[in-house]
C-alpha cells in the first residue's frame, strides 16, 4: 500500500473475504514461524505470504507523513496517516478533495 519499508503499513490493510477466510483457517501456522518485530502490519504481511495468499500492489493508496509521501494533492490516495493535529489532517484532506475535483473525480 506504500513504497516504504516492507510496503505494507497498518494504516491501510485491505483483504478479500476469501483471503481472510483462508487466514482464519491457517493462521495457527504463522504463530510459531512469524516474528512480531514489525508490529501487526509486518506480521499480517508475512503470515499471508507464508500461507500462500497473493497480493496486489498500489503504492499510491496511502499518504503517510513518516514515509514522506507528501501526496495530499494526489486524487488517487484513499488514506491519510499519521497526523497528530486535526488541522494538519484537515489540510491534507482538503488538498486531496481539491485535487479530486480538479481531476474530475468523484470524491466521497
Amino acid at each position: 500500500n506504500i513504497n516504504f519499508k516492507f510496503q505494507f503499513l497498518g494504516a491501510l490493510e485491505i483483504f478479500t473475504r476469501e483471503a481472510l477466510e483462508h487466514y482464519f483457517e491457517k493462521s495457527g501456522e504463522c504463530a510459531g514461524k512469524v516474528g512480531h518485530q514489525g508490529g501487526e502490519d509486518y506480521y499480517m504481511e508475512a503470515c499471508m505470504d507464508g500461507i500462500g495468499i497473493d497480493h496486489q500492489t498500489d503504492f499510491k493508496l496511502l499518504n503517510d507523513k513518516y514515509a514522506a509521501t507528501g501526496n495530499c494533492n494526489d486524487p488517487w490516495v484513499v488514506g491519510f496517516h499519521f497526523y497528530k493535529k486535526i488541522s494538519s489532517w484537515n489540510k491534507c484532506h482538503d488538498d486531496a478533495e481539491a485535487a479530486a475535483r480538479n481531476a474530475n473525480m468523484k470524491f466521497q
